[in-house]
């Protein structure tokens, strides 16, 4: 994998893993990573980001998309989050089928 480069949609779900982790999910964050074609430590890396604009962790240097999606985001609930970081989700989950 290259360089990726961080959508939207990306960030929403680095998002979501941030506030609520892997325990309401089908699979982990490995499978996620690697289903958007992103490599493991730049997730971390970018959930990592999050923390620190909310004044908990180390790193800096947070992308402008990171920090509207994290404003636009932070009083969202997890169900809905969840709706929007994963929008296939809720249709496959009640079919039985996970983001494997």
């Amino acid at each position: 994998m290259s360089n990726h480069q961080w959508s939207e949609a990306d960030d929403i779900v680095a998002f979501y893993l941030y506030r609520f982790g892997t325990a309401l999910l089908p699979c982990e964050m490995p499978a996620i990573a690697e289903q958007r074609g992103i490599k493991l430590g730049s997730m971390k890396m970018r959930i990592g980001n999050f923390k620190a604009h909310a004044g908990a962790g180390r790193l800096g240097n947070i992308a402008r998309q990171s920090v509207q999606v994290f404003e636009r985001y932070k009083d969202t609930p997890e169900p809905q989050l969840r709706d929007k970081a994963f929008p296939g989700l809720s249709q496959s989950t009640r079919a039985g089928v996970g983001l494997k």
